[in-house]
This record gives C-alpha cells, sequence and structure tokens, in this order.
C-alpha cells in the first residue's frame, strides 16, 4: 500500500491484484443478490478461495466485492505481513494504538440519505443460504459508544434486513456490543450506532481483535494499518466513522424491542435463529461510485476472518502465559472450528495438560484441543492425527470436561435458560499428544537424511513442470485454509 494513497478497500483490491493476479476474479454478467451471488462464491472456494468482484448485480447500481477474507495469505496481505508472522504481528500492534486524525475530506459523504429517503432495498445485501428467512448484513462492521468508557468499540454480528429502513442487531448477551445492549436497556435508552460496509480490511480484522474496551477499536484499526486511521463525524450520530468507507449506515438500537430473526445460515454450517433488538436506519451516507463488500457466512472467508489472526492470537498469548514454552496454535478452519490444535516444548510431564486447560479456560468456543511436540506441524492436519494415533493413549492422555460453557451454534449441545437469554453447556475433550518427558520413545523415521534437510527442486525439475506444481500447492492449500 502507498504511504501517500488512503487505506481503503480500493488501495486493498489494487494491493491484492499486483500481489497475486489469481486472487480476485471479475464476473461481468449480471448476477442476483439472492442466493445467485453466494453460489458463485461458494463454488470458487475449492479453486483457491479467490475474493470475486460482481460488475453487475441485479437491482443495484454498484459493484460487490465478496469472499474477500478467503484466506489466511489475503488476510496476512493486508496486515502487510508473511502469514507465520501475523499472529505475533497483531499482538504487537495491539500494544501500540495509534490516535485517530480528522480527516481533510470524506468521500463516504459524498451522497447523504436521511429520513424518508432512506431505502435499504437499494443496496444489494444477500441472501445466502437455502432456508434463510431473508436479506442479512454480514460485512458490516458495527460501531458503537462503550458506555462505560467512552470509547469507540467494533465487531461483526449479523444483522437481518427488516424493512427498507430496519433491520436487527444481533449481539450476544457476553459479546462487548451484547453488554452495551443490555447496559442500556437497563437504563431504559437506545443505543446510536453506526454500520461500515467496505473499507481496508484491516478494520474488519481490528473488530475481531477482542481487546478491552478501555482501548479504542478505531485506534487499533490504525495501528495494524500503520498510520492513523481518516475519520470523520457522523451525520446523525454522535460516533466518527471512517472517512474512506464506501458505505456507513447510521442508526439506533431500540434495545428494549426485540423480534424474532433467521433462521441464518452460521459458520458452523448449520441455522441459528433468536429474538434481537430492532434498529431503525436513520441515515445512509456513501460514496458516490460505491463498492459493496458481501460477506458469504458459510464460506472459509467467515472463519478465516473471525479467527485469523485475533482469536488464534488471543489462545496463543494465554496458552502460553500458562505453559511458556508453547510455539505455536492453530485454529483450523474446517471441521465447524470447534478445535484447535497446540504445539508445545515439553519440559514437565504435566506441561500437556496445563496446556489443554489454559486452552479451554480462554476459548469457550473450542470443543476439541489436541496438544502436540515442536516436531509436529500444527499446519498440517495430516501430521496432528499421526500424532494423536501414534503419541496418545485415551487411558493416560485423555481429559474430559462436562457441563461447561458452549456456543448456541452448536446443534448438539444442551440448551437451558430462557429464549431471549439462552444458556449453553456442553462436553469437551483435551488429547495430550505429546512424547512422555523422562520415558524413552521411538524416534521418527521420516526425518530427512543427513545433508538433505532443504531439496532445491529446481535443480531436478524442468521450470514447466515446477511451475504448474506450485500453482497446484497454492490452490489446495488455500482451498484447505
Amino acid at each position: 500500500m502507498s504511504s501517500a494513497a488512503p487505506a481503503d478497500l480500493r488501495s486493498f483490491l489494487c494491493d491484492l491484484v499486483a500481489a497475486d493476479p489469481d486472487a480476485l476474479v471479475t464476473v461481468a454478467g449480471e448476477v442476483d443478490p439472492a442466493y445467485e451471488l453466494s453460489a458463485v462464491v461458494k463454488a470458487l472456494e475449492p479453486h483457491g478461495a479467490p475474493a470475486v468482484r460482481f460488475e453487475r448485480v441485479k437491482g443495484a447500481g454498484m459493484p460487490v466485492v465478496a469472499g474477500l477474507y478467503g484466506t489466511r495469505r489475503r488476510i496476512a496481505l493486508a496486515l502487510g505481513v508473511d502469514v507465520d508472522a501475523a499472529v505475533a504481528h497483531v499482538l504487537d500492534r495491539m500494544r501500540h494504538p495509534l490516535p485517530v486524525r480528522d480527516a481533510e475530506r470524506a468521500p463516504v459523504h459524498e451522497v447523504v440519505e436521511r429520513g424518508e429517503d432512506v431505502d435499504l432495498s437499494a443496496l444489494p445485501f444477500g441472501v445466502h443460504s437455502r432456508d434463510d428467512a431473508g436479506r442479512y448484513i454480514t460485512s458490516g462492521v458495527t460501531l458503537v459508544r462503550d458506555p462505560a468508557t467512552g470509547k469507540l468499540n467494533t465487531g461483526m454480528y449479523r444483522m437481518m434486513v427488516l424493512d427498507r429502513n430496519h433491520i436487527t442487531v444481533n449481539a450476544a448477551p457476553d459479546h462487548d456490543l451484547g453488554r452495551a445492549i443490555h447496559a442500556a436497556a437497563e437504563a431504559g435508552r437506545d443505543l446510536p450506532i453506526a454500520i461500515v460496509i467496505g473499507h481496508h480490511p484491516a478494520y474488519a480484522i481490528a473488530s475481531q481483535l477482542k481487546h478491552g474496551t478501555d482501548v479504542d477499536s478505531h485506534e487499533v484499526t490504525g495501528a495494524l494499518l500503520g498510520r492513523p486511521l481518516d475519520v470523520v463525524p457522523g451525520v446523525g450520530v454522535d460516533l466518527e466513522v471512517p472517512a474512506y468507507a464506501e458505505i456507513v449506515l447510521e442508526g439506533v438500537i431500540h434495545t428494549r424491542d426485540l423480534v424474532g430473526e433467521g433462521p441464518f445460515g452460521e459458520f458452523t454450517y448449520y441455522y441459528g435463529a433468536a429474538r434481537a433488538p430492532r434498529c431503525t436506519i436513520t441515515a445512509v451516507t456513501r460514496r458516490a461510485d460505491a463498492i459493496f463488500n458481501d460477506l458469504h457466512p458459510t464460506h472459509a472467508e467467515h472463519r478465516c476472518l473471525w479467527l485469523f489472526p485475533g482469536r488464534e492470537a488471543r489462545l496463543l498469548e494465554a496458552v502460553r502465559a500458562s505453559v511458556p514454552t508453547v510455539r505455536a496454535v492453530r485454529i483450523p478452519f474446517h471441521g465447524g472450528s470447534l478445535s484447535a490444535y497446540v504445539a508445545l516444548e515439553k519440559r514437565h510431564e504435566a506441561d500437556g495438560r496445563q496446556a489443554l486447560l489454559a486452552a479451554f479456560a480462554r476459548d469457550h468456543f473450542l470443543k476439541h484441543v489436541i496438544v502436540v511436540d515442536p516436531d509436529v506441524d500444527v499446519f498440517d492436519d495430516r501430521e496432528v492425527l499421526w500424532a494423536l494415533n501414534v503419541r496418545f493413549q485415551t487411558d493416560r492422555d485423555l481429559i474430559r470436561l462436562d457441563h461447561a460453557k458452549g456456543i448456541k451454534m452448536d446443534p448438539s449441545a444442551t440448551r437451558l435458560g430462557s429464549v431471549d437469554r439462552p444458556d449453553v453447556v456442553t462436553a469437551k475433550l483435551g488429547f495430550d499428544a505429546t512424547r512422555p518427558v523422562r520415558t524413552a520413545f521411538p524416534e521418527r523415521a521420516d526425518l530427512p537424511p543427513p545433508g538433505f534437510d532443504v531439496v532445491d527442486l529446481t535443480e531436478y525439475v524442468d521450470p514447466a513442470t515446477m511451475a504448474r506444481i506450485r500453482s497446484f500447492a497454492r490452490v489446495t492449500t488455500a482451498a484447505a485454509e
């Protein structure tokens, strides 16, 4: 990203094409935002999960970019680091927030619609899954002011479009927005909100880092960008919004007016439904040539943005605090994303179990955690499965936690409590697939022979064949993650 160019969606798309032209596919023919658009994105997922730009979308006067967050590589590109460095990078950047900068111009205010002029049907909100109840805002980053600290807080939540100027805002009670909604409801107040649709990916990535509400999310975004975030006042809410966003919805959440929403296809690839507060959209602001950003909820990009690098960074930080020799963690995007792998250098016989307990204590989404030795690559499922089969014994290496905190998106969990405030419990398993510390254990037979730790295939394979091998490896790796 050029230092002179604004940090926005457009600059990132240019960076993406420059880094990998195959990472962005353009569809010239007209598509319908109801099912067809998301069906194309999903069909491309096994082919490297590229981002897709739809030039003509039925009923909309703007292009749509979807699948933007489909791979770890694209997330890392947005952060300006290699994939392997992304987790450590965000942990460092979170400690160095940058104050925002008042923008000299506000492209996001080139078009302003208020009151009776607001019509959400003019925007290409999609219907993504077969049994979804209707159109959903899936890529919107919500922005509220924390009632206790006064800091701006961002997050991403599912929002169902009810009519021309009303939506639902579904935030779990233990999420930052859920707590803000509850506090406002207890005080008998509504809650002003802004929803940012389309910006540099760092804006969405920052919303998933889940730092304390005493830290301003816009300042964390600036830290990820390496420059202050340019902001302007909202046109009708007391919130600063990104000046170079594509679209911003402003409104007010009626915190005590709960309505039904869903079903909606979630990241577990099952449907969820709930009661959520109704929100009135009071203004829509956008660029004159706005690009709409859509996010496919039952696609790798949902899990990738949610898990990497933010949730993995938080897991690494917590488990390493308990077992300092932890080398790496991974939360796979497949399998419902309710599992995690942890690699550590075992120095005490109980280190594996300690790491398992720390992982479950930090992240209540996790149902299964596997701990392995550092010679096992946690980014290779084959290696993790190998370790589980040859270094694990159920009678001595299994931890079982019954009636632990779960998530409502897990259809197998036990549901307690009320419809409006459900409590969900689940059973969890931890697998210590590490070698014993003081007992002799066989060495691996697949280690490289002396002098061949790294083999330069270009010395043995012609360039054309090598190019095909690398292309195949890139596509299959991206599709897996």
